[in-house]
Order: C-alpha cells, then sequence, then structure tokens
C-alpha cells in the first residue's frame, strides 16, 4: 500500500494511458485507494460489453477511458465513474426548456449536443463529459455560468488527475492537508492553474 511522506512519494500514473508501465502505476493506486476504504477491487468490463455501450450511444468511447475499464473497470479513482447505464447523453438529462434545466447560454448550446456524461464529481451534481466528435473533455458545473467547460485535451489527463488527488488519502506519518497541497501542486505543473482551480474550487 502506497504510504505518502514526502511529495517524491506522489505517484504520477502514466503520461499516456496504454504507455509502457501505465497499468502497473495505476493498479498500485487504486488497489492502495480500496485498501485504504476497505473497498472490493472492482473487475474489468469486458470489449463486448464497451462495445455494447458504444452501440447503445452510437458514438464510440475516448480510447484511454476504453483501456481504462477494460483493466479496471469501474474503480474508485477519487470521482465516481458513472456505471454503464447511467452514461448518456447530456442533452438528454432534462426534457426540452425544462423549467428545472440549466438555462444554458449560448456558448454552452455550441458544445451541449455533443457532451455524453460520464462522471460525477463528488456526488454534487457536477459531471465530466467527452466530447463525441473531439474526444475531449468537458465539465459541467452547474453553480457557475457558462456552465460547461473545456479541460483536458483527452481523457487521459482527466483520469491521471484523478488518480493523482486520490493519493491526498493514502497519507503517512504527514498531515493530510500537506500531501493534498503537494498533489495540487503537482497537478498544476501538470495542467496549469486555471484548470485545478476551476476543478478543485
Amino acid at each position: 500500500m502506497i504510504d505518502i511522506n514526502l511529495k517524491s512519494d506522489i505517484i504520477i500514473p502514466f503520461d499516456k494511458i496504454g504507455d509502457n508501465g501505465w497499468d502497473e502505476k495505476s493498479k498500485l493506486i487504486i488497489e492502495s485507494l480500496a485498501e485504504n476504504w476497505s473497498n472490493e477491487l472492482q473487475a474489468p468490463i469486458s470489449i463486448e460489453e464497451i462495445e455494447n455501450l458504444e452501440k447503445h450511444l452510437e458514438t464510440s468511447l475516448p480510447n484511454g477511458l476504453k483501456i481504462f475499464y477494460n483493466t479496471f473497470g469501474i474503480s474508485d479513482i477519487g470521482e465516481e465513474l458513472q456505471r454503464f447505464e447511467d452514461i448518456m447523453w447530456m442533452k438528454d438529462l432534462w426534457e426540452e426548456d425544462s423549467p428545472y434545466g440549466p438555462d444554458f447560454s449560448n456558448e454552452d448550446k455550441i458544445s451541449l449536443p455533443h457532451l455524453i456524461t460520464f462522471s460525477n464529481y463528488l456526488g454534487n451534481g457536477n459531471m465530466f463529459c467527452f466530447h463525441n466528435e473531439t474526444k475531449e473533455i468537458y465539465y459541467f458545473d452547474h453553480d457557475t455560468k457558462p456552465f460547461i467547460t473545456k479541460m483536458f485535451h483527452n481523457v487521459d489527463d482527466y483520469l491521471k488527475g484523478c488518480l493523482i488527488f486520490a493519493q491526498a488519502d493514502l497519507f503517512g506519518e504527514v498531515e493530510q492537508e500537506q500531501v493534498e497541497k503537494w498533489t495540487e501542486e503537482i497537478a498544476v505543473d501538470l495542467f496549469g492553474k486555471d484548470i485545478v482551480r476551476k476543478w478543485r474550487y
């Protein structure tokens, strides 16, 4: 199990999913999180199940996401990857002209028809989505207008960021607050201050 006492103990699991050793480093983080929270590890998802989801959505998933599902299933990555039955087109979450749905801006409406949800941010109603054409990652923040922000060029960076931030729960002799600070510093170096601020604050 990972035991973080120094900033250098924090693992950056990969540059790109599929790189040499990406699965070993990711597995160490995922298994450490499961042990820390006394959770069961999730089974890999078969290629057939992934292809069935793509047929249902009538579009392909980002390649990195498919590889992750096929290797680690719906694992705990610090944020809540959606079950396959919950993955859907964002535009279908609310009925058209629903008084209870978000008042999307004109800017939001450009990307909205292309977005498919796949991850919930801390269960607060915010979600991460991928673009059906570009496979870029967008963030839906129900508190801030415009509600939709492009965050990452690919899903690999999102999953990498989650696995880095999640290691704040694996603190050893140092305070968790210190490890949280270290993970944020690493994320800022990788993704930039603006992305981290939007994501975490």
